[in-house]
């Protein structure tokens, strides 16, 4: 059923209809009342129904469900809307350019959420929303509010630590969506006079550990301190550097990045980068609301959280 045969039925005009559904104020509630029994006997209901829900919902919009490192900001994000009242609906653009555009566009427009979250945000908005957004780790849209992580302090830290443990050649896993952070830290390395050879594999996770340290060994290249891309990419290469005999951290140091909680609890330890989620997840939340409660605050805003090397049993200086 179309709303014109809708407002025939109920002998009213279409934008009365119109009203009822949008939850307009100056339509009268026994006529409202009329169209939704209406609506309901024909099934349309639903289909027309337009209301505002009564708790805030805002959209969050990460790369990838599979990796526990977006997952983890995306339940604290969850946590922190909840705590004030409010449901979050999500969706993964598979670090799709153009498919996280479409998201916007669907929750600002036809959904008309309260409120984004899009982590990384990839091109420029390509219209201005009345939805406020907020963006996560960067933003290619220099007027939308984000927050952000900056590696330098990480990478500095990372190699006078090496540097202090007497590592002088350091080798780096890679793999395609990881290659500007790997050679952030690349550039960091040499800078403090330190050996650096860089690998990329074309798995991700685990099996790009393991493949990294496959070309490393095939190709004979001298290390004794690893830097993998995160921390799952890590994991697979200690289990290949054990494969080849060698032990960590007595035989090879290793450095992961994202610094997952389940650093602390596996066999042994591994150190890390760590971005600080939490902090990160408190300033966007801070930022979406001063947006939500009020229409009119355009400050650009960003917010830089540092990163910082944690130390743990997987590295050591080289005996």
């Amino acid at each position: 059923m179309t709303m014109a045969e809708l407002a025939k039925l109920a002998n009213v005009s279409v934008s009365t209809v119109s009203k009822a559904f949008g939850e307009a104020p100056d339509i009268n509630e026994e006529t409202k009342q009329h169209i939704f029994a209406l609506a309901r006997e024909y099934g349309c209901y639903g289909k027309f129904f337009k209301g505002k829900y009564h708790k805030p919902i805002i959209a969050i919009i990460f790369p990838e469900i599979v990796s526990n490192y977006y997952t983890r900001y995306v339940n604290i994000l969850n946590g922190m809307v909840e705590k004030a009242g409010g449901v979050c609906v999500l969706a993964s653009d598979n670090f799709d350019k153009g498919k996280q555009s479409e998201l916007v566009e669907y929750f600002a427009s036809y959904l008309q959420v309260d409120g984004i979250f899009v982590f990384a945000l990839r091109d420029e908005l390509k219209k201005a929303y009345n939805v406020p957004v907020v963006s996560l780790f960067s933003s290619s849209d220099s007027h939308l509010h984000s927050v952000c992580v900056d590696l330098s302090s990480a990478v500095q830290e990372t190699a006078q630590t090496l540097k202090a443990y007497n590592h002088r050649n350091v080798a780096l896993i890679s793999e395609p969506l990881t290659r500007t952070k790997i050679a952030q830290f690349e550039e960091g390395l040499l800078e403090h006079g330190l050996s650096v050879t860089t690998v990329e594999s074309a798995s991700r996770f685990e099996p790009a550990g393991e493949d990294g340290v496959r070309q490393l060994m095939e190709n004979h290249v001298p290390f004794s301190a690893l830097v993998c891309a995160y921390d799952y990419v890590a994991y697979g290469a200690i289990k290949e550097l054990r494969r080849h005999g060698l032990r960590v951290p007595q035989d090879v140091s290793v450095i992961g990045m994202d610094n997952l909680p389940i650093n602390d609890y596996t066999e042994t330890s591994l150190a890390s980068i760590d971005t600080n989620p939490v902090g990160m997840c408190e300033a966007a939340w801070e930022l979406m609301q001063k947006k939500l409660a009020s229409p009119h605050f355009k400050e650009k805003e960003s917010v830089v959280f540092k990163s910082k090397l944690i130390i743990r049993e997987s590295l050591q200086p080289k005996e």
